[in-house]
Protein backbone atom coordinates (compact mmCIF):
# COMPACT_ATOMS: atom_id res chain seq x y z
CA UNK A 1 0.00 0.00 0.00
CA UNK A 2 1.18 3.36 -0.96
CA UNK A 3 0.58 5.32 1.91
CA UNK A 4 2.30 7.82 4.00
CA UNK A 5 -0.62 8.48 6.51
CA UNK A 6 -3.56 7.50 8.14
CA UNK A 7 -5.62 9.73 6.45
CA UNK A 8 -8.11 8.75 3.59
CA UNK A 9 -5.74 10.87 1.12
CA UNK A 10 -2.94 9.91 2.41
CA UNK A 11 -2.52 7.38 -0.43
CA UNK A 12 -2.35 6.81 -3.95
CA UNK A 13 -5.47 5.28 -4.68
CA UNK A 14 -7.54 7.60 -3.25
CA UNK A 15 -5.82 10.31 -3.92
CA UNK A 16 -6.08 8.76 -8.22
CA UNK A 17 -9.76 7.91 -7.53
CA UNK A 18 -11.04 11.42 -6.60
CA UNK A 19 -9.37 12.77 -9.63
CA UNK A 20 -10.43 10.35 -11.89
CA UNK A 21 -14.60 10.83 -10.58
CA UNK A 22 -13.81 14.21 -11.48
CA UNK A 23 -12.39 14.10 -14.56
CA UNK A 24 -14.96 12.02 -15.66
CA UNK A 25 -17.67 14.21 -14.61
CA UNK A 26 -20.26 10.95 -13.69
CA UNK A 27 -21.24 11.11 -9.82
CA UNK A 28 -22.75 7.78 -10.43
CA UNK A 29 -18.98 6.46 -9.97
CA UNK A 30 -19.66 7.60 -6.15
CA UNK A 31 -22.99 5.08 -5.92
CA UNK A 32 -21.61 2.81 -7.72
CA UNK A 33 -18.35 2.42 -5.32
CA UNK A 34 -20.14 2.93 -2.30
CA UNK A 35 -22.51 -0.14 -3.62
CA UNK A 36 -19.66 -2.52 -4.37
CA UNK A 37 -17.97 -1.88 -1.18
CA UNK A 38 -21.24 -2.97 0.89
CA UNK A 39 -22.06 -5.70 -1.83
CA UNK A 40 -19.10 -7.23 -1.66
CA UNK A 41 -19.02 -10.94 0.33
CA UNK A 42 -15.25 -11.30 0.75
CA UNK A 43 -12.20 -9.30 2.64
CA UNK A 44 -12.26 -5.72 0.77
CA UNK A 45 -9.19 -5.52 -1.28
CA UNK A 46 -6.97 -2.61 -0.07
CA UNK A 47 -7.36 -0.82 -3.56
CA UNK A 48 -10.92 -1.34 -2.62
CA UNK A 49 -11.41 0.27 0.18
CA UNK A 50 -9.08 2.91 -0.65
CA UNK A 51 -11.34 3.89 -3.38
CA UNK A 52 -14.61 3.23 -0.95
CA UNK A 53 -13.26 5.92 1.59
CA UNK A 54 -12.70 8.17 -1.28
CA UNK A 55 -16.21 7.80 -2.08
CA UNK A 56 -17.71 8.27 1.76
CA UNK A 57 -15.27 11.36 1.68
CA UNK A 58 -16.27 12.72 -1.10
CA UNK A 59 -20.28 12.45 0.28
CA UNK A 60 -19.00 14.39 3.47
CA UNK A 61 -17.25 16.90 0.90
CA UNK A 62 -20.58 17.53 -0.71
CA UNK A 63 -22.61 18.33 2.53
CA UNK A 64 -19.76 20.82 3.09
CA UNK A 65 -17.50 18.56 5.41
CA UNK A 66 -14.50 17.68 3.60
CA UNK A 67 -11.81 16.17 5.37
CA UNK A 68 -8.56 18.67 5.95
CA UNK A 69 -6.59 16.03 3.61
CA UNK A 70 -9.51 16.37 0.48
CA UNK A 71 -7.43 17.20 -2.35
CA UNK A 72 -8.07 21.16 -3.16
CA UNK A 73 -8.53 20.84 -7.08
CA UNK A 74 -11.32 17.79 -7.05
CA UNK A 75 -12.94 19.78 -3.94
CA UNK A 76 -13.12 23.04 -6.03
CA UNK A 77 -15.16 21.18 -8.94
CA UNK A 78 -17.94 18.80 -6.84
CA UNK A 79 -20.74 20.51 -8.32
CA UNK A 80 -19.48 19.05 -12.22
CA UNK A 81 -20.69 15.73 -10.33
CA UNK A 82 -24.67 16.71 -10.19
CA UNK A 83 -24.41 14.61 -6.98
CA UNK A 84 -27.00 15.84 -3.71
CA UNK A 85 -25.74 13.82 -0.47
CA UNK A 86 -28.75 12.76 0.15
CA UNK A 87 -30.23 10.46 3.32
CA UNK A 88 -29.47 7.49 1.41
CA UNK A 89 -26.54 8.74 0.29
CA UNK A 90 -24.69 9.17 3.03
CA UNK A 91 -26.20 6.12 4.60
CA UNK A 92 -24.25 4.37 1.83
CA UNK A 93 -21.56 6.15 2.80
CA UNK A 94 -21.62 5.29 6.48
CA UNK A 95 -22.68 1.51 5.63
CA UNK A 96 -19.44 1.54 3.28
CA UNK A 97 -16.55 3.04 6.11
CA UNK A 98 -18.38 0.11 8.34
CA UNK A 99 -17.36 -2.26 6.33
CA UNK A 100 -14.54 -1.95 5.68
CA UNK A 101 -13.78 -1.25 9.38
CA UNK A 102 -14.89 -4.61 9.53
CA UNK A 103 -13.08 -6.87 7.74
CA UNK A 104 -10.34 -5.51 5.17
CA UNK A 105 -6.81 -5.99 3.94
CA UNK A 106 -6.75 -1.90 4.87
CA UNK A 107 -7.67 -2.21 8.28
CA UNK A 108 -5.29 -5.59 8.64
CA UNK A 109 -2.33 -3.05 7.42
CA UNK A 110 -3.17 -0.44 9.90
CA UNK A 111 -3.12 -2.96 12.42
CA UNK A 112 0.01 -4.96 11.71
CA UNK A 113 1.84 -1.14 11.38
CA UNK A 114 0.69 -0.65 14.69
CA UNK A 115 -1.40 2.46 13.38
CA UNK A 116 -4.79 1.02 13.91
CA UNK A 117 -6.07 3.35 16.44
CA UNK A 118 -5.34 6.35 14.64
CA UNK A 119 -6.85 5.01 11.50
CA UNK A 120 -9.64 4.07 13.16
CA UNK A 121 -9.91 7.47 14.82
CA UNK A 122 -9.77 8.72 11.02
CA UNK A 123 -13.11 6.34 10.02
CA UNK A 124 -14.55 8.02 13.52
CA UNK A 125 -14.15 10.98 12.14
CA UNK A 126 -15.54 10.49 8.76
CA UNK A 127 -18.64 8.92 10.01
CA UNK A 128 -19.21 11.40 12.34
CA UNK A 129 -19.39 14.36 9.41
CA UNK A 130 -21.87 12.08 7.39
CA UNK A 131 -24.47 12.37 9.90
CA UNK A 132 -26.97 15.55 9.92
Amino acid sequence: MGAWGTRNFENDGSQDWVFDVIDSKDGGLVTDTLARIINNTETLEVSDCEEGLAAAELVAALMGKPSEDFPEDPLDKLDILNLIATKGLRSQAVAAVNKILGASEMKNYWEESGNLDAWTAVQASLVKRLEL
